[in-house]
């Protein structure tokens, strides 16, 4: 090292190449749970920034009203803290919270959702505060 440095020094002459960094490929945020014999996975791509999130019950969508639910995870730049309960029927219970920056400073919002029998029975939301995001 010490010696491509003397060499370099010598030289007299430096070059400077730069390149353009490719850019990346599409990459995603996964969150998922096992409940017996169910599989909950809420998939956000982060790139390309139009993209809805996926909710998938068993590799499938699950039946019911998901729309809602999936635009809870769809926010660009939000943070999310997910945790996943089962109970001994094999629902899966979603809990969340979600804090997003803005001009007017950070949004929280808290949600839940329960999934059995391939569907989706329930699922609500709200708006929040900094303390039940941060709880755990």
């Amino acid at each position: 090292m010490l010696l491509s440095i003397i060499l370099l020094l010598q030289s007299g002459e430096v070059v400077v190449r730069t390149s353009e960094p490719r850019p990346a490929n599409p990459w995603q945020e996964t969150f998922s749970a096992r409940c017996g014999r169910n599989r909950l996975e809420i998939e956000r791509p982060m790139r390309p920034l139009d993209q809805p999130a996926a909710i998938r019950l068993n590799g499938r969508a699950p039946r019911g009203d998901l729309a809602p639910l999936a635009a809870e995870f769809a926010e660009v730049g939000a943070a999310y803290r997910l945790s996943f309960s089962c109970s001994q029927n094999d629902t899966v219970q979603l809990r969340w919270v979600r804090g997003l920056s803005g001009r007017s400073g950070v949004r929280y919002r808290a949600g839940s959702a329960e999934f059995a029998g391939g569907a989706l029975i329930r699922s609500t939301a709200e708006d929040t505060t900094e303390e039940t995001f941060w709880y755990r």
